[in-house]
């Protein structure tokens, strides 16, 4: 089979399992904590400025998915699994900047929970890891894309970075920004961050420290139990009403 071939079969399947695939994350984590130690919780006190730097780079991504989501029209940027999907090509706001800002945005929000071990070798072979993952996913998606959109697509990936933002070219969006869109579209990936960052915090102390009680003096748990209450009640909100609704959202 052809290299190019290759690449969009694997993509195709990374594609549909990625919302899996990155929970590798946790023995990678475990393996590092094992062989390396850790710099989170020494002598019975947390590392702050560590946290600290952990949650700016996830809330940073997600506030690069929240841009995506609360401008997005409908038919791009979905949450398809089974295939690729796209009614229109989206190429102002986020997407004027890279071509890929929603995979930017989950690279920081990855790398979060990693940030806690305070390894950075760990940190360099993850987003090796992550490159690898994605690269062929990116591949499969512009397959798709070119053969849809045709030179529309070609034009607008040869003046738009495919994943580092330039600001050179910047387009607002065309539609304005729908908090109820947003809210709906990423109640799941804000749990999902919180989250991982209390399950990475609480591995990190409970091995290292042979004690697998819960610590309640981090403010990683705080965050956590605070995005809990506030997923349930957005995910009640989505299930049993159309608030959220946004005509052409």
């Amino acid at each position: 089979m052809l290299l190019k071939n290759e690449m969009a079969k694997s993509g195709d399947i990374l594609f549909r399992y990625r919302s899996y695939i990155p929970l590798i994350m946790i023995p990678l984590l475990i393996l590092s904590l094992l062989s390396f130690g850790q710099n989170l919780y020494i002598d019975g006190a947390y590392n702050t400025p560590l946290i600290i730097t952990a949650l700016a780079v996830g809330f940073a991504g997600q506030w690069i998915r929240t841009l995506v989501a609360g401008y997005v029209p409908q038919g791009t940027s979905g949450r398809n699994v089974h295939g690729q999907v796209a009614n229109s090509l989206n190429t102002t706001g986020m997407y004027s900047l890279c071509r890929n800002p929603l995979y930017l945005g989950n690279f920081l929000m990855m790398v979060a929970p990693m940030i806690l071990l305070g390894n950075w070798l760990l940190l360099l072979a993850f987003s090796a890891l992550f490159w690898i993952y994605y690269e062929r996913i990116i591949y499969t998606e512009e397959r798709f894309l070119e053969g849809k959109f045709g030179e529309e697509y070609t034009k607008w990936a040869e003046n738009t970075p495919a994943f580092f933002p330039s600001f050179r070219a910047y387009k607002p969006s065309v539609l304005g920004f729908s908090l109820k869109t947003m809210l709906k579209r990423e109640y799941h990936s804000f749990f999902g961050l919180t989250t991982s960052l209390f399950v990475a915090n609480y591995l990190i102390v409970a091995i290292s420290q042979r004690s697998f009680k819960i610590t309640f003096d981090s403010i990683l748990l705080w965050v956590f139990l605070g995005s809990a209450v506030f997923y349930l009640i957005v995910r009640l909100i989505v299930k049993k009403t159309r608030y959220f609704h946004v005509e052409g959202r």
